[in-house]
């Protein structure tokens, strides 16, 4: 419930004592966000709040609230519903609102459509709808309005009417200064008993058991019956009181709202049940309006705010507005008497009283309350003192005592945790008596069990301790630390059915009387775990174990014999009860009731109560949103969210004013996640960013721990993108096919150019190849041409070295012939050499070979040097075969001599200078 101020009401100083006060909510304007000012209330038939305020029509599902302003901006003055349509009247207007597609009211006004014209200044302060027609009621006129026909006519006109009201199939107002009128056939008629409503304002007109009852502004109630005036009850207050509102309850009895006292609730014999003020809780003392919704709850428009008070409620507070009594730390009833102990002494009060009673001597803080044996005992800072009916007597020698227990098979002991360690008490004379300390053992002991013959001291800051003490309860025999349970703040130790208990955050470990260590019970571990913890005190009240945690009171029942439990759990939350963390108390003062103690005073709970109303949750809303702006869609058609504007959000309330009820709803998204989601007190939530498709949302509520009777749900749909419209998917259809064949083209197109590619390549192989063929059948035939080249010179080589050699041999034998004497076959000797030496033949048989193995040589000399004779060719033959002079010279059958004289010449014919090399010259050409 948003932004919900709540105040526990409590008792009303000022008409009564000591009352325990039903549970009561407040709205500040600032809560509702419209006028201080509220005029009437009314409940549509899904238990929707309507409220007539100063700036509009306010609408509250049980979640939020919201304003309709009134069309002409006046204030408007009341509000009535009935099926789907909501009535309102305020200056110069009335009509009614419908609620369109969207969930939003739209108004509509019978003045306008039904061109009736009103008088001047005219206000609508209460209307009374029937099947056939709706009644509007001014200062100065009633007026029908005929729903089948559109019609409006006037049935009452007067100077001031005060108040209009509707008594079973009569109408009756109120004209201050002329007397009471009953509407007949449809016309007014003055009451008997003139003068005795002219000067005294009737503020509630009502029948019961068929009688008719006038109830006026000082609280006095009238039986009126064949015009005669009877007054039944008075009121008795202690000063005089002003009535504006009332209203009778269904409870058969009168809620009265006062112009400066509040609220009066008073039996219709007169006697007042309670009374609230502003001290006690209510925003303002000025109550306007009192409405009863169809759960009993009623509801105050005040002059500054609204309340409602849950009168159909198993919570009852109260409240020490005061200080009187202070923290309540420890409670206890015993016969009659209820013992409050608190952080200012310890109280009583007994049953038929309403007032609590301090016991004179119990000044200062008051730690526990218990029953020992027959004995009632007080734990106390100044130690213990027993409480005897109305009084407490101090057991002398104590001392700041933190609880007492009775120590098994010592009747006539009690064990006594202190601040210093332990302290043991007697009876004796008929009366309890401090015996010893137990010596050895100095920590505080504020939770001290026994079993068996072990002492069991749990301290938050140090841990458990496990003692053994000597027969006499004198001094410590043995102490050890159990280590394995560890240490906490708020952490306790208890016994119950022969079990120990130990509790801290996380965890409740037992020890069975036959075991000897401790073991973590899983699932009694889940009461304190880290989300739920408020601290590990056990209370034993009524034959039960309580634990109090975030979520409510848990009560837990254990089976003695196999240590099976069950868990029941009353839903009065953490944020709701306001205790003492660590000093959780409650105790039984009736059959099914409980007393609380809190830091504010006590609370009571009837674990008997049953919830009358079942209740549904509605969606209220759903609405998209574009960019920041919210927009509000038609529940009635079908649903379907841009997927550009994916952000959907979904609110639902169940309508339930219950102050100390908790709320909490659970919701699935079928389409995106089945599971249902983990209670919440949200009501609404926000999806983002969902996938396109269609969708339905399912939610639940729960109230304590009742599950609501439907599952409202609300289907929707998120649109496709836009790039996954039909369109699109036919644009993608078309491109895809285009794509199909385009690519199906650049395929034939490239395997063409693969195929030609690959002829191409297969031609330029066999070119290639080809290419490699003829280069090896051209290097084959160069081989073969450096194969004969190389035999030809071989045989050049040989020729010349032959004809070199047989010149020699010619020159030599001829020069023999010059040393013989001259004769006739000498000299024909002689002359057959030299025709040897100077054969043409040999020189013809060298060129031919010269010219097979160097065959360009003459043609290119010739052509650089076309003026050498035929003996220079010869010797640049000799010279290109790199032949040295003394080698020319037998082949041109001269001297060494002569062939440097030639190799002279044939340099100037050549033109070379000194530095060229003639040799060098001719073999390069």
């Amino acid at each position: 419930m948003k932004h919900l101020i709540l105040f526990l009401v409590v008792i009303c100083a000022y008409f009564t004592s000591g009352q325990e006060l039903p549970s009561l909510n407040n709205y500040e304007p600032s809560t509702y966000q419209a006028g201080n000012q509220n005029w009437m209330i009314s409940e549509s038939n899904d238990h929707f709040i309507y409220v007539a305020n100063n700036k509009g029509l306010l609408e509250y599902n049980g979640s939020q609230w919201t304003l309709y302003k009134t069309p002409n901006e006046s204030i408007m003055r009341s509000v009535k519903t009935q099926g789907d349509r909501i009535y309102t009247g305020c200056y110069m207007d009335f009509g009614y609102w419908l609620r369109d597609s969207t969930g939003t009211l739209k108004y509509t006004s019978i003045i306008q459509e039904s061109n009736f014209k009103l008088q001047e200044d005219e206000q609508f302060w209460n209307i009374i709808v029937k099947e056939d027609y709706v009644l509007f009621q001014s200062l100065s006129h009633v007026y029908s309005y005929n729903k089948e026909n559109g019609q409006v006519t006037q049935i009452a006109e007067q100077v001031e009417i005060n108040k209009f009201f509707e008594v079973g199939d009569s109408y009756y107002y109120h004209v201050l200064g002329v007397g009471l009128f009953q509407v007949i056939d449809g016309k007014s008629e003055l009451q008997g008993a003139v003068d005795f409503f002219k000067n005294e304002t009737v503020v509630l007109v009502y029948e019961f058991d068929s009688k008719v009852y006038i109830v006026t502004q000082y609280a006095d109630i009238y039986e009126y019956h064949d015009g005669v005036v009877e007054k039944t009850a008075s009121s008795k207050f202690d000063e005089q009181i002003t009535v504006y509102s009332a209203s009778l309850l269904s409870d058969s009895t009168l809620m009265l709202g006062t112009i400066s006292h509040g609220i009066i609730s008073m039996s219709l014999d007169g006697k007042v049940n309670y009374a609230m003020d502003q001290s006690d809780g209510l925003l303002n003392n000025t109550c306007l309006y009192v409405f009863e919704d169809s759960a009993k709850n009623v509801w105050l428009a005040l002059d500054n705010g609204l309340s409602s008070i849950n009168i159909e409620s198993p919570y009852r507070m109260f409240h020490d507005k005061d200080g009187e009594l202070g923290t309540i730390y420890a409670s206890f009833q015993d016969d009659d008497y209820l013992y409050l102990g608190t952080n200012q002494g310890l109280f009583y009060k007994e049953k038929l009283s309403d007032n609590f009673v301090f016991i004179e001597g119990t000044q200062g803080q008051v730690w526990s309350i218990d029953k020992v044996g027959d004995s009632v005992l007080c734990s106390h800072h100044l130690g213990v003192f027993e409480i005897k009916k109305s009084e407490a007597d101090y057991i002398k020698g104590t001392n700041g005592a933190w609880e007492v227990l009775s120590i098994p098979d010592y009747d006539d002991l009690i064990l006594v945790g202190t601040y210093k360690g332990l302290q043991v008490l007697e009876f004796s004379a008929n009366e309890w008596t401090f015996k010893n300390n137990i010596e050895g053992f100095k920590i505080s002991s504020k939770d001290v069990v026994v079993q068996d013959d072990y002492v069991y001291v749990n301290h938050e800051y140090k841990g458990v301790f496990q003692l053994k003490i000597d027969e006499n309860y004198s001094k410590l025999v043995e102490s050890q630390k159990i280590n394995e349970l560890g240490k906490g703040i708020g952490s306790d130790i208890t016994v119950y059915n022969d079990r120990i208990f130990f509790s801290k955050r996380d965890a409740i470990y037992i020890k069975e009387k036959s075991d000897e260590k401790f073991l973590k019970n899983e699932g009694l571990s889940k009461l304190v775990s880290k989300n739920k913890y408020t601290s590990g005190t056990f209370i034993k009240n009524d034959g039960y174990l309580w634990i109090f945690n975030k979520e409510g009171i848990q009560k837990i029942n254990i089976e003695v014999i196999n240590g099976s439990y069950d868990i029941e759990s009353i839903p009065l939350t953490f944020e709701l009860r306001r205790e003492k963390i660590g000093y959780e108390n409650l105790t039984k003062v009736g059959s099914k009731l409980y007393l609380i103690g809190t830091s504010y005073g006590y609370t009571t709970v009837d674990e008997g109560y049953k919830y009358s109303r079942d209740h549904q949750v509605y969606i209220n809303t759903i609405k998209k949103y574009d960019k920041n702006n919210a927009i509000a869609l038609d529940l009635k058609e079908p649903i379907e969210i841009p997927y550009s504007n994916n952000v959907t959000e979904i609110g639902f309330s169940t309508p339930y004013y219950n102050t100390l009820s908790n709320i909490e709803y659970k919701y699935r998204l079928i389409g995106q996640y089945d599971e249902w989601s983990n209670w919440t007190k949200l009501n609404d939530i926000r999806f983002k960013n969902l996938s396109y498709g269609d969708y339905i949302f399912e939610v639940k509520s729960r109230v304590n721990s009742v599950v609501s009777q439907n599952t409202a749900q609300q289907e929707f749909s998120i649109a496709r993108p836009y790039y996954l419209t039909t369109g699109a998917i036919l644009l993608y259809v078309v491109l895809l096919a285009l794509l199909i064949i385009g690519l199906n083209l650049a395929y034939i197109w490239y395997f063409k150019r693969q195929r030609e590619y690959a002829l191409q390549k297969q031609q330029k192989e066999l070119e290639l190849n080809n290419l490699t063929i003829e280069k090896n059948l051209v290097e084959l035939r160069n081989a073969k041409l450096r194969s004969d080249i190389e035999h030809r010179n071989r045989e050049l080589a040989i020729s010349t070295m032959a004809m070199i050699k047989k010149n020699e041999t010619l020159n030599e034998l001829k020069s023999e012939l010059e040393n013989l004497p001259k004769t006739k076959e000498s000299k024909s000797l002689k002359k057959m050499l030299d025709k040897n030496l100077n054969s043409k033949q040999d020189w013809l048989t060298f060129e031919e070979a010269f010219n097979n193995a160097d065959k360009d040589f003459f043609k290119k000399i010739k052509e650089l040097h076309p003026s050498l004779s035929s003996g220079d060719l010869r010797l640049c033959v000799y010279l290109r075969l790199n032949l040295s002079s003394k080698e020319i010279a037998p082949l041109l059958n001269i001297s060494p001599r002569s062939v440097e004289i030639k190799r002279y010449r044939l340099r100037k014919k050549l033109a070379l200078s000194r530095e060229e090399s003639l040799t060098s010259y001719i073999v390069e050409i």
